[in-house]
């Protein structure tokens, strides 16, 4: 069994995906993009506001490291002077993107954009470095690593770290928030699952791509 599949893969040098609850002091970073980031890469290459239940989506996520830098705000308030205000980022640096879509009728916008490519914040420039139509196959066995899928889903995964995600933001940008299971260290997928023969083997297993929606 196959499946016809867009493979986005993006590079660049620092992003950050903030915790939305922190708001003073330390802005920590989520390990991967949450969904709602994801959603709207998608709709800035595309140039338009996609409904939410158009497609599926799929990741693998890396970075070389994370450290904390110090940025600051200007606050300014009627009849004041300006304030400025340092707080401590987390920063994740050379992070990697491997984007997996259903719907690979979306490749020449990718392989041309609306919009300036970034992830995360604004000064969060990518790169694209590929745009593929791919064609996976569904194993009986594979291995999972730096991605994501539903928390409901997650029972029979061995070692995760779950985390509240916003999954897409309304056109009012009010966020609606689901629980994820993030797979980190490489480790066998205990179902049958679509996977990408590109991508490296792990213990000769190919390595799944977990589809989630935004809806």
């Amino acid at each position: 069994m196959t499946m016809e599949a867009l493979r986005v893969v993006l590079e660049g040098t620092v992003t950050s995906f903030r915790y939305p609850h922190f708001v003073q002091g330390v802005q920590p970073t989520y390990p991967m993009p949450p969904p709602a980031t994801l959603y709207g890469h998608v709709c800035s290459a595309l140039g338009e506001l996609v409904p939410p239940e158009s497609f599926r989506a799929a990741i693998h996520f890396t970075a070389a490291a994370r450290f904390t830098d110090i940025e600051h705000t200007h606050i300014v308030r009627r009849g004041e002077k300006p304030q400025m205000n340092p707080f401590r980022r987390e920063l994740l640096f050379q992070p990697r993107l491997t984007l997996y879509l259903d719907r690979p009728d979306w490749e020449s916008a990718f392989r041309t954009p609306r919009y300036v490519v970034v992830l995360g914040r604004s000064q969060d420039l990518m790169r694209c470095v590929s745009v593929q139509r791919i064609v996976l196959r569904h194993a009986p066995q594979a291995y999972a690593e730096r991605t994501l899928l539903p928390l409901t889903e997650a029972d029979a995964i061995s070692r995760f770290t779950a985390a509240t995600m916003p999954r897409w933001l309304t056109p009012e940008r009010e966020p609606r928030w689901s629980q994820y299971a993030l797979l980190s260290e490489p480790q066998v997928y205990p179902e049958s699952a679509w996977v990408d023969e590109d991508a490296p083997r792990w213990k000769a297993l190919p390595r799944a791509v977990l589809w989630f929606s935004f809806v």
